[in-house]
């Protein structure tokens, strides 16, 4: 049980890892996305004020400049203010005459990627395009474009890696392909972070839970053990006591103190039978005899010899067994896993009630079920009756036999079997347990 948990707190802290991690990268990719689309945008709108033409930073803020220096309306011979006639300002090369030198620090205010021009006919079509750099593409690519954007029925959007915005007949395409290229790119690096840090933070809380889970794994060890060893010593005395009273009973007759004596021996040596049967299957050391067999026939093996016990106690008892349904497992395990449950169902069954033994299958699964009729489990114990020694009956009336380890037995043959086992009691429809392999 420990170590399923144990299992249980590691993937539970794997998942929360990934999907944090997931999550994370998700957002950045989305931030980068947006940003792209921002960018794009803002490009769309300066492209289409300029009439599809890049402005530069030195136009723009020389136009600025001589915008707030001279009147637009200056008449011819005016002079430059502070300055003599024929004189040029010093941040003008050449003199003011201007230089076939290009100039290097005119540069694009629109420099986010390549865009083109399409010039649209009146039904929609490509009249003609031009781009500074034509060469990346052709008159297919261009009139599949044009074609999506009319689709659209909108003046911008997006396409693939392209952003288009329309203007009369004017097309405005964006070309962001090598962003996002470059966006593909960081996004990769960004998982292979994000794996390698859940990996390595996955690594470190496996290792902090086996930490904390170990002493509490070592307590369970050493109840096993205590156990194991506890029902070991209990058999020989066990033996010894029973043989004695054999030989007294054959000395002196029946007699009513020996009778008890033989009794509780005999249900001492029940619960160190249960008891070991438990110690090994946990421990590991339990003889599994695995293979296929017909579990239609294990099944009615076990259920005839209850029909007596049954018919003595004033109950009817029903199977629903359809032959040739077979398993692989441990048919005794298996045999001992219903005859708990149906010893269970004829000691807590109500007078006169009925106990059906059942078996379907579905696909790989084998489901039986035993149900009984009888006063209901109080839900507050559904819970728990599959703990070792416990009990509905919290007094442990002597009337009603049973030590409390025969349904943790159950659930501990279930377990080995990858299987599941559950309870389902309600008042006036009695209680079904049904185990799934």
């Amino acid at each position: 049980m420990i170590r399923r948990l144990k299992i249980r707190l590691i993937a539970l802290v794997a998942a929360g890892l990934l999907l944090a991690s997931a999550i994370l990268v998700l957002a950045i990719n989305w931030m980068n996305v947006q940003s792209l689309t921002r960018q794009a945008g803002q490009v769309l709108a300066m492209l289409a004020e300029n009439g599809g033409q890049r402005p530069t930073i030195r136009e723009r803020e020389a136009g600025s400049r001589m915008e707030g220096m001279l009147p637009l309306d200056k008449p011819e011979g005016t002079m430059m203010p502070g300055r003599p006639e024929g004189t040029v300002p010093p941040d003008m090369p050449d003199g003011g005459r201007g230089s076939n030198r290009p100039n290097r620090e005119v540069r694009n205010a629109a420099d986010f990627s390549n865009y083109y021009l399409v010039h649209l006919n009146e039904d929609g079509t490509v009249k003609s395009w031009e781009s500074d750099r034509s060469e990346l593409y052709t008159d297919a690519q261009i009139s599949a474009l044009v074609e999506a954007a009319c689709k659209r029925n909108t003046t911008s959007g997006r396409i693939g890696d392209a952003f288009f915005r329309r203007s009369g007949n004017l097309l405005i395409v964006v070309d962001a392909t090598v962003d996002f290229q470059n966006a593909r790119s960081f996004l990769r690096a960004t998982v292979l972070v994000a794996v390698i840090q859940w990996a390595v933070l996955s690594l470190g809380a496996a290792a902090l839970i086996h930490r904390m889970v170990k002493p509490v794994d070592e307590a369970m060890e050493k109840q096993k053990q205590f156990v194991w060893d506890a029902s070991h010593e209990l058999k020989t005395p066990l033996a010894v006591i029973s043989a004695n009273a054999e030989v007294l009973s054959g000395e002196i007759g029946e007699n009513q103190s020996l009778q008890y004596i033989q009794s509780e021996v005999r249900r001492t040596d029940h619960l160190v039978q249960n008891l070991l049967t438990l110690a090994r299957m946990e421990k590991g050391t339990a003889q599994w005899k695995r293979g296929p067999f017909d579990l239609s026939r294990a099944l009615l093996s076990v259920a005839l010899p209850f029909e007596s016990a049954v018919y003595e106690a004033g109950k009817t008892f029903e199977t629903q067994i359809p032959a040739g349904v077979s398993y692989t497992g441990d048919e005794e395990m298996i045999q001992q896993l219903v005859m708990i449950l149906l010893s269970n169902a004829v000691k807590y069954s109500d007078d006169g009630g009925r106990i059906t033994l059942t078996l379907e299958s579905k696909g790989d699964k084998r489901i039986i079920r035993v149900h009984n009729t009888g006063p209901a489990i109080p839900a507050a114990d559904q819970e728990r009756i599959f703990d070792r020694f416990y009990r509905v009956d919290s007094s442990h009336n002597r009337e009603t036999p049973g030590n409390g380890l025969g349904l943790a037995i159950a659930r501990t043959i279930t377990d080995a079997h990858k299987g599941k086992i559950a309870v389902v009691s309600e008042e006036g429809k009695g209680t079904t347990f049904t185990v799934t392999l």
